[in-house]
This record gives structure tokens, sequence and C-alpha cells, in this order.
């Protein structure tokens, strides 16, 4: 799947699960996952010991196996947040990498007038006038708003108005 993405094959791989590993974040987690693997086996120990006992009973011996179940569920739990998240941050390296790749730059061939300016254009564009008067389609754009701006200018306010 991660082939078609265009991402390497080995994304998620053992070595970037190891440096995650190392965070402070993930040391935390890893400590409270073995803190409740270690309750669910001794929670586990305590049932077994009480379904041997005179007053125990089948519903102690049943509790004794699920809580090595829910200890293995902890941990399966730990495992695949470590995968998913080593798996993103390889993914998101990825990209980053893919992204910051040079891209190669053609130049254009020497008869292409696609050059930095094809010639006879202007600096400017087809805005630019001679000299320092402006482009006439230009100077036909400033005429107009100059006049809108003067209706704005004469147009009466509410305070304005007489009672």
């Amino acid at each position: 799947m991660r082939q078609l993405r265009g991402l390497p094959a080995d994304v998620g791989n053992l070595d970037g699960v190891l440096r995650l590993l190392a965070t402070p974040r993930w040391i935390g987690w890893t400590l409270f996952a073995l803190a409740a693997v270690l309750v669910c086996g001794a929670m586990a120990w305590w049932q077994v010991v009480r379904a041997e006992s005179p007053g125990g009973s089948l519903l102690n011996a049943g509790y004794a196996f699920q809580w090595p179940l829910f200890g293995l569920f902890f941990a399966a739990l730990w495992w695949r947040m470590l995968r998913a998240e080593a798996r993103a941050l390889d993914e998101v390296q990825a990209q980053r990498r893919v992204r910051d790749a040079p891209t190669p730059v053609r130049a254009a061939p020497a008869h292409s007038p696609f050059g930095p300016r094809p010639a006879g254009v202007r600096p400017g564009g087809m805005d630019a006038g001679t000299g320092d008067a402006p482009a006439p389609e230009r100077a036909r754009w400033n005429a107009m708003y100059a006049a809108l701006a003067a209706g704005e200018e004469r147009r009466e306010t509410p305070e304005e108005r007489p009672s």
C-alpha cells in the first residue's frame, strides 16, 4: 500500500521504533504498559490462589483466565500504538524528503522566445507608457476611479442633512 503512494517499503521499521522508544513520552507509555501487565499478572495469580482456597469458586478460576488476557491486551495495544506512531513519523519524513528534493531546472533553448523577457516587451508589460505618463488604458481606469472617489466625497452623511 505504501509503495503505491511513492513511499519506501521499510517505513515503520525496527530502527524507527527503537528511535521512538528513546523519547520521554514513549518511556512513560512503556512504563505504564509494563505496570499494567504486571498488575494483570498479579491479579491473575491472586485469582488462582482464591480459586484453590476452600472458599474459591469456578468464577475465581474464570477470572484467573481473564486477567492474563487483559495483560496481553495492554501489551498488544502498546505495540500497535508504537508501530503506528513510528510508521506515521517515517511517512512524514519520507514526504518531507520528497518535497525538499531539488527539482531539476531546464534552461530554455537558445532559439526559444521564452527567455527572461521575450524580445520587444518593455518592462512593465502592457501597462507601460512612454516616459513618465501611464499607458492610455491605465490612464482611463485611473480617471474613472478618481471620478468615483469624487462622487463619494460629495455625498451627504446623515449628520449633514438638514432636519
